[in-house]
């Protein structure tokens, strides 16, 4: 009997020790995934002296509480162009008019707030939920954040310019409410 217990003891101890030495395998890797991802973060490549650079054009902001993007300044637009062309084009198409994934560049945003703020965030951490209609990962760990913010700027000045060309319509207008008589 006393070995039919030891023998017990002995299997359970084995089942006890693989299990710690997979949760130090699981832990080690998913520290290491972090270095990684940490590691995989590219560098700005906005330069300061372009965010230095005085700025006297159109600001875009959706109110008065939202993040104010310089629009026009060339140097801020032209990197977030570089940006949206390498990681963002494939699914929301050429200059942001859509393809796999929604238009960018229509002034409507059909996973967020129509703020500049909120399309930064949605960059930064993507979209996870499947159910509202579409899944986009998350940018923030491998676009600096200053670089993001030029994406962003791109995809404003391209909607201001294609709602100057009269491409779209100006979301910004509001539409009075039709009001019959009695």
């Amino acid at each position: 009997m006393v070995g039919i217990s030891f023998l017990s003891l002995v299997r359970r101890f084995s089942v006890i020790a693989c299990a710690v030495v997979a949760m130090v395998f699981l832990v080690d890797m998913s520290i290491e995934n972090v270095y990684a991802q940490e590691s995989n973060l590219a560098e700005q490549t906005l330069t300061q002296e372009c965010v230095d650079q005085p700025y006297s054009g159109t600001m875009h902001q959706s109110s008065d509480a939202d993040l104010a993007l310089e629009v026009e300044k060339d140097c801020l637009v032209q990197n977030g162009r570089q940006w949206y062309d390498r990681r963002c084009s494939f699914c929301h198409g050429g200059q942001g008019t859509g393809g796999k994934g929604p238009c960018l560049t229509c002034g409507k945003f059909a996973y967020s707030a129509n703020s500049n703020m909120a399309i930064l965030t949605t960059i930064s951490i993507g979209i996870t939920n499947k159910s509202v209609g579409g899944a986009m990962g998350a940018f923030g760990t491998t676009i600096s954040g200053m670089d993001i913010l030029s994406i962003v700027a791109y995809l404003r000045s391209e909607e201001v310019r294609r709602i100057a060309s009269g491409e779209i319509k100006d979301p910004y207008i509001k539409q009075e409410i039709m009001v019959f008589p009695d």
